[in-house]
């Protein structure tokens, strides 16, 4: 029941009211999603594009860096460094080849396995290569001298309550044919990833 002078409002005014406020919601949230994709954060990695003619005739191989992973505006973002305070942002910059073709292994399912202060933590690695469609190259992100399509990323945040010392780690990746691969750094002391104050 209506209070005196109040209007009643149809059902047709009531639909209408009811999509413009589902509209509204639904670009709030995809300029919020579109927003945390660009910032890295928040955003489902993309999924590996599709396997490649030619590929598991060889062996497949895994090549991997280290460097820091902050905001991109900080100068020292992809910097290589081997060691790190805690809290700091680190990762692994990684590449996945078919040893039979030399190309990019792009169906390479890629994990970082950490040990530090005697506990192991495996990271799931991020495919953040770009697929090539057609005769054009994809787009080029900012800050990259051209489009990534050989990258996989794992990234890890230096524990608050890690011990200060050695940090050990291997990559490895397997592909779809069932080949697997390992990468493990130089065994020279003075490269080995550390944990410092």
């Amino acid at each position: 029941m209506n209070a005196p002078g109040q209007r009643r409002m149809s059902r047709r005014q009531g639909l209408v009211l009811v999509s413009m406020l589902m509209a509204v919601l639904s670009v709030t949230m995809l300029a919020g999603q579109e927003r945390g994709a660009r910032e890295g954060r928040g955003a489902q990695p993309p999924a590996p594009p599709a396997a490649q003619p030619g590929h598991g005739m060889g062996k497949l191989v895994i090549f991997a860096d280290v460097a820091v992973f902050s905001k991109p505006a900080d100068p020292e973002n992809c910097f290589l460094r081997n060691r790190f305070k805690r809290g700091q942002r680190m990762g692994w910059r990684i590449t996945a080849r078919d040893g039979g073709t030399g190309e990019v292994e792009n169906t390479a399912v890629v994990v970082g396995h950490i040990t530090y202060g005697g506990r192991t933590v495996d990271v799931q690695g991020r495919w953040r290569g770009a697929p090539w469609v057609g005769p054009n190259p994809p787009a080029t992100p900012r800050g990259y001298l051209s489009p990534p399509t050989n990258l996989w990323n794992v990234i890890w945040t230096v524990p608050e309550d890690a011990p200060v010392g050695a940090v050990s780690y291997t990559i490895t990746a397997t592909d779809r044919f069932g080949r697997t691969a390992e990468f493990t750094p130089f065994s020279y002391e003075n490269s080995q990833l550390a944990i410092v104050d």
